[in-house]
């Protein structure tokens, strides 16, 4: 896809992966817009949707700034219309936003209230955005959909002998965080074959173990070393490339990692 004049919208777009690829999508020409709640700055985390748009501007690029709870059906539904209201059309979704403040609770010390809220940031949300979006990825005569997974959602094995201290993360396992990238794998798996016919394609990236702020963050408390994460521009460039790619349809329905040799 030649992104020249294309509209692009990212969810969590103030920092990390999406931040960065917001940018990368401006700078190749396309109108982007910057989706995430921060408006404000966080006492512990950089990055704000003003400071996304700013870094934009600066690259030469066109971008506005929707403040987005993706929890909230009626943000994601005045996000796609403000988008198409602004920029007249839509034709890349990409889907960054996650809750990531899960807890390693054992099954049944985490509430319902907890596990119901991982699923509408994690599920629901996307499942909203792209329902939203594919009247107005048809109307292009197609588009592109990439869903931002982990690798938290793989099956992994099982072992008595298993422990955290021999993996960079050591965060234990985030229950409601893994399944729902698990759902999040299939739902795009599951979505993809019905629009083929109309040449969306539909993504999941696994973007691998990376340095985003928050990594950093989680490593000054000794949760994981940092050290062992790539730098943002690996699981950018791979959904960069996706993208931009002359026939994105051969990737659709399928889960691409970006670091496919890691092992963490």
């Amino acid at each position: 896809m030649d992104l020249k004049d294309k509209v692009a919208v990212i969810t969590g777009a103030s920092r990390g992966i999406g931040r960065q690829v917001a940018i990368e999508l401006a700078v190749r020409g396309a109108k982007v817009v910057v989706a995430a709640r921060t408006v404000d700055p966080r006492r512990r985390l950089p990055g704000t949707i003003g400071e996304t748009i700013r870094a934009i501007e600066d690259s030469g690029g066109t971008a506005i700034a929707v403040q987005v709870d993706v929890t909230k059906p009626e943000d994601l539904e005045r996000l796609i219309s403000t988008t198409v209201k602004a920029f007249g059309r839509l034709d890349v979704l990409v889907n960054n936003a996650a809750e990531t403040q899960a807890s390693p609770a054992r099954i049944e010390d985490c509430t319902r209230a907890e596990w119901l809220h991982q699923f509408d940031a994690n599920v629901h949300a996307p499942f909203t955005l792209m329902a939203l979006a594919v009247p107005h990825l048809r109307a292009q005569g197609g588009g592109v959909v990439v869903n931002v997974s982990s690798g938290a959602g793989d099956l992994a094995p099982v072992s008595r002998e298993l422990s955290v201290e021999d993996s960079p993360i050591r965060v234990g396992t985030l229950l409601g965080y893994a399944t729902t990238k698990a759902a999040l794998n299939r739902l795009t798996n599951a979505v993809a074959p019905d629009l083929v016919s109309e040449n969306i394609a539909v993504i999941a990236v696994d973007p691998g173990f990376t340095r985003t702020e928050r990594v950093d963050l989680l490593g000054a408390r000794d949760l994981l070393d940092a050290e062992f994460a790539a730098p943002m521009a690996v699981p950018v460039r791979t959904i960069i490339e996706l993208i931009t790619d002359d026939d994105p349809m051969r990737f659709t329905g399928q889960l691409v990692r970006a670091q496919p040799d890691q092992r963490v």
